[in-house]
């Protein structure tokens, strides 16, 4: 059984914005890596709505990753574009009927980045242990710790596999990946969320979801992480794409789109850059959720502090809030409401749950405590980072968390101190935009999803790009000594 129709459409979209691909590709090696990405993204598409196993189905999207690697450009660019371009629907794994543990392209993709440093030891950092790592594996543990407290051990184990491996496993991939070349990670980044980009436009335009109906094509009822529907907000279909939520794939468009504009900096104003960066612009606006445009603004505000370019942004502080003030047009009074909305349970929450949120209350929304704030659609969300963490795992896991994010500023101010290239500085100083428009877009958004994937991953690579700084000038003294031998292996050592 397979869905031909919408494989269809989704690899058109591939082949679509294959050129614009293929453009940016500077060598022969490249050329071929790109044209194995961007199969790759078509399989995915057509793997995602066939009848392939839900559980197969990721195992198949690891192969091709790994088929994707190659040793002179950082493994986390194909990490990048797969993270943004594979829905993010897994599958329980069982084992004699008993619920073990989901199945996550995170999870799966994480562990395809240990595969990869076995089969090639060259593309592995080996930075030791930095602040960011410490400051994450203590949130992760903490968080797990004051989920799991009202739990049995196989809940407790499962939770684990939920919270705290795909996380931990995907950012100790990336911070331990070369990254020689950082602008392929960005240009990747930028790839696979145009493609996502030009999904959501067609879902918005034709009103067809098009990796809806998995549960049918799969043939199986333990699908999650899964969105099967359109939401409609002032008479416009709001799509999702590849993500859970039109309000998730927002900010992934705009913290993408502060990855565009760093691209920019670097190649200059290309076609090709501005026809990628107009499709991630697109599907921001398709989704009809201002948290994505308050990222993108935020994110290119900070990148051109950064860069020294005043002017730039203050133009796109006026472009930004004129974009904000249309989509607020175009939402109207549900516009209006979801905004008093967040207003309100940032200060009612913690007011009624007290003392309990020292280490948090998972429980809080099933035991009714929460009805109060319960929105038109008839659920309690908790549509902010912070306070998500801080309800369900408690002050004491939001505060590492809060370290954590601030230690990407620390990485940079490192990075700066090593003395990098132009293209590490350029990526450096776009990561960090990247972040800051998260740390913002964070109150709009709720946690554990891809936008907070993705501020772990610019942890992640900025500390690959300053341990890449630092070891540099090795590299290249050992590379002089070795050229010095073999052009004359005769000469003494202290000649050399």
């Amino acid at each position: 059984m397979f869905y031909w129709k919408n494989a269809i459409v989704l690899v058109g979209i591939v082949v679509l914005l294959y050129p614009a691909a293929m453009a940016l590709a500077r060598s022969n090696w490249e050329r071929m890596m790109t044209q194995k990405m961007m199969v790759s993204a078509g399989l995915i598409a057509c793997l995602t709505v066939s009848a392939v196993p839900i559980l197969v189905t990721p195992i198949l999207f690891a192969i091709m990753m790994l088929l994707c690697i190659d040793q002179r450009a950082p493994a986390s660019a194909p990490f990048l574009m797969f993270v943004v371009w594979t829905p993010m629907a897994a599958g329980l794994l069982e084992l004699a009927g008993l619920y073990l543990m989901p199945l996550t392209p995170t999870l799966v993709f994480g562990a395809t980045l240990a595969v990869a440093f076995a089969l090639y030891p060259r593309i592995k950092l080996r930075p030791g242990v930095v602040a960011t790592d410490i400051y994450l594996a203590i949130f992760l543990v903490v968080f797990w710790i004051c989920v799991s407290l009202r739990d049995g051990i196989t809940i407790a184990m499962r939770n684990f596999f939920i919270y705290a491996v795909p996380y931990g496993l995907a950012y100790w991939g990336v911070s331990r990946t070369r990254i020689e070349r950082p602008e392929l990670a960005l240009r990747w980044l930028v790839i696979g969320s145009a493609m996502a980009g030009a999904v959501c436009l067609f879902e918005t335009l034709r009103s067809w979801p098009l990796y809806s109906g998995l549960y049918a094509i799969k043939r199986a009822g333990n699908i999650i992480q899964y969105n099967d529907m359109m939401l409609l907000r002032a008479g416009v279909m709001r799509s999702s794409g590849p993500f859970v939520h039109p309000l998730v794939g927002s900010v992934v468009f705009g913290m993408a789109g502060v990855a565009a504009a760093g691209l920019v900096a670097l190649r200059g104003m290309r076609w090709p850059i501005l026809l990628l960066g107009a499709a991630i612009v697109i599907g921001m606006l398709v989704t009809v959720s201002r948290s994505g445009l308050v990222a993108l603004v935020v994110g290119v505000i900070a990148l051109m502090a950064l860069r020294g370019r005043p002017l730039t942004a203050l133009s796109a502080m006026i472009l930004g809030l004129g974009g904000f003030f249309l989509l607020q047009f175009i939402s109207g009074s549900d516009g209006s409401s979801t905004a008093a909305y967040r207003l309100y349970i940032l200060g009612g929450i913690p007011a009624t749950l007290g003392s309990k949120l020292i280490l948090g209350y998972r429980e809080a929304i099933g035991l009714g405590l929460l009805d109060a704030f319960m929105q038109g659609q008839g659920l309690v969300d908790l549509v902010n980072i912070y306070l998500a963490i801080a309800v369900v795992g408690g002050l004491v896991s939001l505060l590492p968390y809060i370290a954590f994010l601030l230690s990407s500023f620390t990485q940079y101010r490192a990075l700066r101190r090593t003395g990098p290239a132009r293209e590490q500085l350029i990526a450096g100083q776009t990561l960090v935009a990247m972040q800051i428009s998260y740390m913002v877009a964070a109150m709009f958004v709720g946690a554990w999803s891809t936008p907070m994937l993705l501020s772990i991953l610019c942890a992640a690579l900025l500390v690959a790009l300053r341990v890449e700084a630092e070891q540099a000038p090795k590299r290249a003294a050992i590379a002089a000594q070795k050229a010095a031998r073999d052009q004359d292996p005769y000469l003494l050592p202290a000649i050399r």
